[in-house]
């Protein structure tokens, strides 16, 4: 290549398929943004599409099915592309002058009746059977990896994803629905991956950090009252896993608080995975921040990164959403959401790097697309 050509800029790719119907061509004639929202826990995966619509064909002939779905596939010219969902369409909103549609689709169907009231009692079970339960009833194949903890006696009395979100949040879990799959997976275990990506601090842009010791507790108590004995019990963890580093001068890590919890549960068992639910969670909002980088398809939720260059916030942050944008212009950003799970600054590389367990087992299909 002559010295004076200037090198080409690589554009970002995307196929969108329709109903199992390749409509990439068409949308790319039209597209303004396209942006596809992935959260660790608690809130369905989105897809939104932003189209011109000057001619009037998607107010119209074009007008997308309610429940039709779009399957989505990312990444970069010259490289295989990768499936990121399945979602089913929810909205669509007109917005003009000037003319504009935008189609939001959600990775938790509406064709399904995830969100109806249900009553429902468990006795005598566990978390892992609970689970399994909901996702027979809903026809929805389980992924993740749950301990047997022992649960005496719950009361559902609100939908199924109200109920699994809930109970997941107090066990530390992250739960979401994902095209024909509901996931149930220990955040623990995502945090344990091993790094998709190293991020230098000043190649990011929109970088916001906050580094706060007073909610993370120095223990937790968690109190129960045995149903068999009918007493009072307290099991007490000391927090003896912080993630970050201490400060220069006082070496604090934590607050001084114990933070305290009534519970009602029928074993120590239970008491401690709540506890330690507590606990690492406290740990986990210690060091929060958010920043954009360059657009990459293994930047989601339930993987994790290296931040370097960045002192004292410099270390291993585990992705708890991300947003992936694309515009007209080929420009492919994703901006993310995380949350500190160790606080190293030894500069790490991705040789001998375990497969990517958000992607493979937390909900993301691998799929390549020519």
């Amino acid at each position: 290549m002559d010295a004076m050509t200037p090198a080409r800029v690589p554009e970002a790719r995307f196929v969108l398929t329709y109903q199992q119907r390749n409509i990439t061509r068409n949308i790319s004639e039209h597209l303004l943004s396209l942006t596809y929202s992935d959260f660790l826990t608690g809130e369905a995966d989105s897809l939104d599409v932003e189209l011109e619509d000057t001619e009037g064909k998607w107010r119209d002939a074009w007008y997308p099915g309610h429940g039709d779905s779009l399957t989505l596939a990312i990444g970069w010219e010259g490289m295989s592309l990768r499936t990121v969902g399945r979602f089913e369409i929810d909205e669509i909103e007109l917005n003009c002058p000037p003319s504009t549609i935008n189609i939001r689709a959600l990775a938790t169907g509406i064709n399904a009746a995830l969100r109806t009231t249900e009553h429902h009692a468990y006795e005598n079970t566990t978390l892992d059977a609970v689970a399994k339960q909901i996702a027979t009833r809903q026809g929805l194949e389980l992924v993740g990896s749950i301990e047997p903890i022992k649960l005496d006696r719950l009361t559902q009395q609100e939908s199924d994803l109200t109920f699994l979100r809930n109970l997941a949040g107090e066990y530390d879990y992250a739960f979401k629905v994902t095209g024909n799959r509901l996931v149930f997976h220990a955040i623990s275990e995502l945090a344990d991956g091993a790094p998709v990506a190293t991020h230098v601090l000043q190649d990011l842009s929109n970088v916001r950090l906050r580094d706060q010791i007073r909610d993370v507790p120095k223990a937790i108590e968690v109190k129960h009252k045995d149903p068999a004995k009918k007493k009072l019990v307290a099991y007490k963890i000391e927090n003896g896993e912080t993630v970050a580093v201490p400060s220069s001068a006082s070496k604090a890590t934590t607050s001084g608080d114990t933070k305290k919890k009534r519970k009602r549960s029928a074993s120590a068992e239970e008491s401690k995975a709540k506890a330690k639910a507590e606990l690492a969670k406290a740990n986990r909002e210690r060091t929060q921040g958010s920043w954009t980088a360059m657009g990459r398809p293994n930047l989601v939720s339930g993987n994790v990164v290296t931040l370097s260059a960045a002192g004292k916030l410099g270390g291993n942050y585990l992705i708890t959403s991300s947003q992936h944008r694309m515009t007209r212009s080929g420009g492919y950003i994703v901006d993310k959401t995380l949350c500190r799970i160790s606080a190293t600054s030894i500069s790490m590389t991705l040789k001998n790097t375990k497969p990517d367990l958000a992607l493979s087992t937390y909900g993301i299909q691998h799929e390549a697309v020519a």
